[in-house]
């Protein structure tokens, strides 16, 4: 999933094409797996108490912050 937002830097990515491209063919509906994913990467990228470099785009998505 790193991978992926690493190759779409400061581009708004969805749940379902973080989905598509990472888990393949993945039933969204019934898993949180994307927010799991999200909070896992956050907790090990990131200090604690400070801005993660993995943003939530209200609505939309997640992107990577600016260095």
């Amino acid at each position: 999933m790193l991978r992926y937002l690493l190759s779409r830097p400061r581009e708004v990515v969805t749940k379902q094409d973080v989905l598509d491209h990472v888990w393949g063919d993945y039933d969204a509906d019934r898993h949180n797996v994307v927010e799991v994913h999200v909070s896992s990467l956050r907790r090990k990228i990131g200090p604690a108490g400070t801005d993660s470099a993995i943003e939530t785009v209200r609505g939309v998505g997640y992107r990577l912050r600016d260095p």
